[in-house]
């Protein structure tokens, strides 16, 4: 449900600073991908904190995932035959520190309701009941 929200706060805030359709949509999808990175990082532990980068180290593949993820959605975003298929228009610089920052949000507020259930006896054992299968 987060991830929905900061998508469309992403088009509509665009649509607000006067883009198109297109600039807007080109952000929203955008943001979508930011999104799913940082909850990427955010799910490395159900949980346990993701705040530490030992926590994201451990595992090789996962820097290479996230470059081939920017890689291709920049691809996306500024190849010239993918905008004519897929109707889309090239981010301004100016948008992606709003987007990554907004993703930062997005990982902030997972955290955030990780601690929540970790204090409560109750959620903590809801969750863990339900990652066992039970």
């Amino acid at each position: 449900m987060t991830l929905l929200a900061y998508t469309l706060l992403a088009f509509f805030w665009m649509k607000s600073q006067g883009a198109s359709v297109e600039l807007a949509r080109t952000v929203a999808v955008n943001a979508i991908t930011i999104g799913r990175v940082f909850y990427l990082l955010n799910s490395r532990y159900l949980l346990d904190s993701s705040l530490s980068l030992k926590a994201h180290m451990s595992n090789k593949y996962l820097p290479l995932g996230i470059g081939a993820v920017v890689l291709l959605q920049l691809i996306f975003t500024y190849a010239p035959p993918f905008q004519a298929m897929f109707g889309n228009e090239a981010i301004p610089l100016w948008v992606w520190p709003w987007l990554i920052a907004g993703g930062l949000v997005f990982f902030f507020i997972v955290e955030s309701e990780k601690l929540i259930i970790r204090s409560s006896e109750y959620l903590r054992g809801s969750v863990t009941s339900v990652e066992a299968g039970a």
